[in-house]
């Protein structure tokens, strides 16, 4: 995952710009939604630790491949003996169509 850092960091800005607070580091990428929205978020750093929030539910793992899906809806991470498929909420989704 180390050398598709600058690409997984391309992908992240297009998922996440616009849809809430988006930090971009060499080292680590982060999304969190802000307030009315429903409250959600994504770290991945990049020795491929993931720090994910859902309502219900938070996740902290290790991945090594991560797909961004063609739509930028979601993405797949994917490590030894581990799947997670993180799922942009469709109201925050509405923020990109009221951007366009």
């Amino acid at each position: 995952m180390v050398d598709e850092w600058e690409a997984i960091t391309s992908h992240f800005q297009r998922m996440f710009g616009g849809l809430g607070a988006v930090e971009l580091s060499e080292h680590m990428l982060s999304f969190r939604s802000l307030p009315p929205a429903v409250p959600t978020g994504l770290s991945l750093d990049r020795q491929g630790r993931l720090l994910a929030n859902m309502p219900l539910h938070a996740l902290e793992s290790e991945f090594t491949t991560v797909v961004f899906d063609e739509a930028l809806t979601s993405l797949h991470l994917k490590g030894p003996g581990r799947q997670y498929t993180y799922t942009l909420p469709s109201g925050i989704l509405a923020l990109r169509s009221e951007a366009n």
